[in-house]
């Protein structure tokens, strides 16, 4: 027989597809296939689908534990991809100013240019993100962090490399191309075919929208790899938060050694000089271990004599009260000249 938890398990199962369904993510429809008396007709029987408003929030939730998960890489190998589309294209515009135009070959090019470099702009932000958390040692092992921060230094210099070598030579293509405007030619060419689908009445919009989308993706692409004034490209500055990661690394993998070896660190001081100060048998103990522990000492211009002493016994001076309106302190005209009380002779 089925224990109370099974049946708490079936209700909170129950209560929550009611719940979908005041969202609105699920639609129950009365299930009347297996009615076969008027008591079953009249017991709750549903069939859930999903929404439209349902399918959306699934797919927002799936885009969002993808995007927890993901760590990201530096795609050295886009970088080669890239490099190759660009060379293409500039065979293509060729072959236009010949009058011999292409544009599937030209849709088909940009398309698979615009793709790779998505995902290296996007591999490459996670990436930079996972990398900084693991400097920061967020939710990172250490005994896994020593264990391949090797790789990872390598890793991260085999991509700087690769990324001024091709960086460089991807910006010159780019160059290239938009000279004497072969770039507006080429997304001229594609807009037409990735439009070519749209409705007769929507046509002349969709081919106008498909071309503004090229012009921003190449857009995108031009701001990333080439600098202009004012502004450094965020190929150069991803090359920097690289070149800046790899010292980190080496600074957090020397402070753990440091701690492994048995180092004190600061905060393990501070702890142990809290220790003694809940040992001190007295406070004129705790004031000789503050004056040791942070060489706090008092002024040596504020000099308290005798007749000092016995005139704020008999005139006793608040702790509140404000410095203008309490008694000055005499300082010797010959310290405050010199810093010194003793008299130099020749």
């Amino acid at each position: 027989m089925p224990n109370a938890a099974f049946y708490r398990r079936v209700m909170g199962a129950f209560q929550a597809l009611d719940s979908l369904v005041d969202w609105g993510n699920l639609r129950a429809d009365p299930d009347t296939s297996r009615v076969t008396a008027v008591e079953d007709f009249y017991r709750k029987r549903f069939i859930y689908q999903l929404t439209q408003a349902g399918e959306a929030a699934e797919q927002a939730l799936s885009a969002y534990d993808e995007a927890l998960g993901r760590s990201g890489a530096l795609q050295a190998v886009a970088l080669h991809d890239i490099v190759t589309q660009l060379r293409a294209l500039l065979v293509i515009a060729a072959e236009q100013e010949e009058g011999e135009p292409d544009p599937a070959k030209a849709h088909l090019a940009l398309s698979a240019l615009t793709s790779r470099f998505e995902a290296l702009a996007e591999n490459a932000r996670a990436f930079m993100g996972s990398l900084q958390r693991t400097i920061d040692l967020h939710g990172v092992e250490v005994e896994v962090f020593l264990a391949y921060k090797d790789r990872l230094i390598q890793y991260l210099e085999r991509f700087i490399q690769d990324l001024i070598t091709l960086g460089g030579r991807i910006a010159l293509l780019i160059g290239e191309l938009e000279e004497q405007g072969r770039v507006g030619v080429l997304l001229r060419l594609a807009a037409p075919r990735e439009a070519a689908d749209a409705a007769p009445d929507e046509a002349e919009i969709a081919e106008a929208r498909a071309y503004e989308r090229w012009v921003g993706r190449w857009a995108g692409l031009a701001a990333w790899f080439v600098s202009a004034e004012g502004r450094e490209s965020q190929a150069r500055l991803l090359r920097g938060r690289a070149l800046g990661a790899i010292p980190q690394l080496l600074a957090v993998v020397r402070q753990l050694n440091e701690r492994r070896a048995g180092r004190s660190d600061r905060s393990a001081d501070f702890r142990t000089l809290a220790r003694w100060f809940a040992e001190a048998p007295d406070d004129p103990a705790r004031h000789r271990l503050w004056h040791a522990g942070f060489e706090l000492y008092p002024a040596r211009h504020l000099t308290v004599d005798a007749d000092t002493l016995d005139r704020r016994a008999t005139h006793p001076v608040a702790a509140s009260t404000p410095w203008a309106e309490a008694e000055p302190l005499r300082i010797s005209p010959q310290l405050c000249r010199t810093g010194s009380y003793e008299r130099r002779g020749g």
